[in-house]
């Protein structure tokens, strides 16, 4: 397990010059550096995860609740009165691939957001492991 190296940026800072995002992040997944950037607009959430140290592809994702009755009755499996997500994933810029989608749908899971996301995913490697730690820290920068 890589411990993650954390560089920092926040719009709170004491500079009198703005910052350009409300968040960047440098962690170390596997040896890899993973830069992770925030920025929330009135009414979308930007967010770029990469590895190559630029962008790959640009998707944006959509947030629907949906109300199972079975679960508001509570006969459901779930939680009396919960709601589940489903996400509408639109690809819109750059390279595309199954992999990635899958990718983003389970990080999606890490970050309770009603907002349009638009998002950049580069990773030199997609597997559980470096997505749950990436996972982990958008929990800790977006909710």
């Amino acid at each position: 397990m890589t411990t993650p190296t954390t560089t920092n940026s926040s719009s709170s800072s004491s500079s009198s010059l703005e910052q350009a995002f409300d968040h960047i992040e440098t962690i170390d997944i596997g040896g890899h550096p993973t830069d992770i950037v925030y920025h929330r607009f009135a009414n979308k959430l930007f967010l770029i995860i990469t590895q190559h140290q630029k962008m790959a592809n640009v998707y944006t994702v959509r947030s629907h609740s949906h109300a199972d009755p079975e679960m508001a009755l509570g006969t459901g499996g779930g939680m009396p009165g919960t709601d589940s997500r489903i996400y509408t994933i639109k690809h819109t810029f750059g390279a595309s691939s199954d992999e990635a989608e899958a990718a983003i749908r389970y990080l999606m899971n890490f970050i309770d957001q009603r907002d349009e996301i638009v998002l950049t995913l580069a990773l030199k490697q997609i597997d559980k492991a470096t997505l749950d730690q990436i996972g982990g820290q958008l929990r800790k920068m977006i909710n």
